[in-house]
């Protein structure tokens, strides 16, 4: 399952970046983040291979997610992978300069590790688009600020 999303940001492109990088600024945007520890040593100026766990609130349960950073281009392009047994998601972020701020591409893909979650994927498609909505127009909230 693929889940992309386009918007401009009126913020400089250092700044939107900085807000999808900064392990402490991601909760301010991403409902339900608890948590992000580095499990590697992360090199700030080549984070590639950096590994991480994160803990999600979902409804009343907190899950915890093995992620990587597998791309950095600062500040033009992060990519994470992140996961657990269930499935993967491979989540990418692309940053554009733009006369007015900053253009953001986002995409998604999504690998569900069985049979059951594939069909859970489909059915709640509608409800993962929803949430994507929501926290892109929070972040862009916040980099307006």
């Amino acid at each position: 399952m693929a889940v992309t999303y386009a918007m401009e940001v009126k913020a400089p492109i250092e700044k939107l970046f900085d807000y999808v990088e900064d392990k402490d600024k991601l909760p301010l945007w991403m409902d339900g983040l608890e948590e992000t520890v580095y499990t590697t040593e992360r090199d700030p100026n080549n984070p590639v291979g950096t590994k991480f766990k994160q803990k999600i609130r979902e409804g009343g349960r907190v899950q915890e997610y093995d992620g990587e950073v597998i791309a950095y281009e600062k500040p033009k392009h992060l990519a994470v992978c992140i996961g657990n047994k269930h499935f993967a998601a491979l989540a990418d972020y692309r940053f554009t300069p733009t006369t007015a701020g900053t253009r953001l591409d986002y995409s998604c893909e999504i690998t569900c590790h069985s049979w059951f979650v594939r069909v859970m994927a489909v059915m709640f498609g509608w409800l993962t688009r929803r949430i994507l909505r929501k926290q892109m127009a929070k972040l862009k909230e916040l980099a307006e600020k």
